[in-house]
């Protein structure tokens, strides 16, 4: 919210609905990257224009891009069996994806790492089958048409597309092993953002982002970080009151402070 004078005050707090429109700069993923990387163990790598992190395992990295433009991924999941290992499984992240979904992004794959590390690269553990999802049906449609599957918001600016490897469809920005892709792309700004997911990602981390966008909460954001003035008109945005100050507990100096009074057991009916 550009030139909002309530954008000065960091504890103020917004809620944005659909939250899938609750747009983020890729330098908000950046700096949520740099933050994760202090916060962890994760070793961390820094080149001209680009930040890398990878975990203590050294089979997941995950890569921040300042130079990519346009429908190339700025951010980018990778898991390999060992460091030298070709890619098993790759998360791509293009546009102002909401920082919210990619913290989920983050914070899941990180969480499931530190718990069982041949879960996340392998799957080893992890029983096949479908999401478990719930579905607001009046905010999002089912479709299964073309060998595509998945669900469209009833604005038209959203969708959630599930592609198996066997399906007749064109192959999603032209790689076969995309499985899922969640995109936003309203008529009057066209593509805003998409999360690509490859055959071998595992469930956990699709059904996180899958939910996380589906799901018809608004966001709860502080007007501390930045909101692209485009999508503005596009959402509902609704500020969510300060808590009131508690009185002072201190007593008045011109007096004793008192003495509570006694507890008093509640009579039953």
């Amino acid at each position: 919210m550009p030139n909002d004078p309530a954008q000065d005050m960091p504890r103020e707090k917004v809620l944005i609905s659909p939250r899938y429109l609750a747009a983020s700069l890729p330098s908000d993923h950046h700096l949520l990257l740099d933050v994760f990387a202090e916060d962890s163990a994760w070793s961390v790598h820094t080149a001209d224009s680009s930040l890398t992190v990878t975990s203590p395992c050294r089979r997941i990295t995950i890569r921040h891009d300042q130079t990519a433009v346009g429908r190339n991924a700025h951010l980018v999941i990778s898991a390999r069996t060992d460091a030298q290992a070709p890619e098993r499984w790759r998360t791509n992240i293009n546009g102002n994806v909401p920082i919210e979904f990619v913290s989920t992004l983050i914070g899941t794959l990180a969480a499931e790492l530190a718990a069982d590390p041949d879960h996340v690269v392998y799957g080893i553990g992890a029983e096949p089958g479908l999401f478990e999802l719930y579905v607001d049906i009046d905010s999002w449609s089912y479709f299964d048409d073309f060998g595509l599957s998945g669900f469209i918001s009833h604005d038209g600016h959203a969708a959630v597309v599930g592609r198996p490897p066997d399906s007749p469809a064109p192959p999603i920005h032209g790689d076969a092993s995309i499985t899922w892709h969640l995109a936003a792309s309203p008529d009057s700004l066209g593509h805003l953002w998409d999360i690509s997911f490859t055959e071998k990602t595992p469930s956990f981390l699709m059904h996180a982002v899958v939910a996380d966008t589906l799901d018809p909460r608004p966001t709860l954001r502080s007007t501390a970080l930045p909101f692209p003035k485009a999508v503005v008109p596009l959402v509902t945005i609704e500020r969510v009151p300060s808590p009131a100050r508690p009185p002072s507990a201190q007593p008045s100096h011109a007096e004793p402070p008192r003495n509570p009074e006694p507890k008093r057991t509640p009579k039953s009916r």
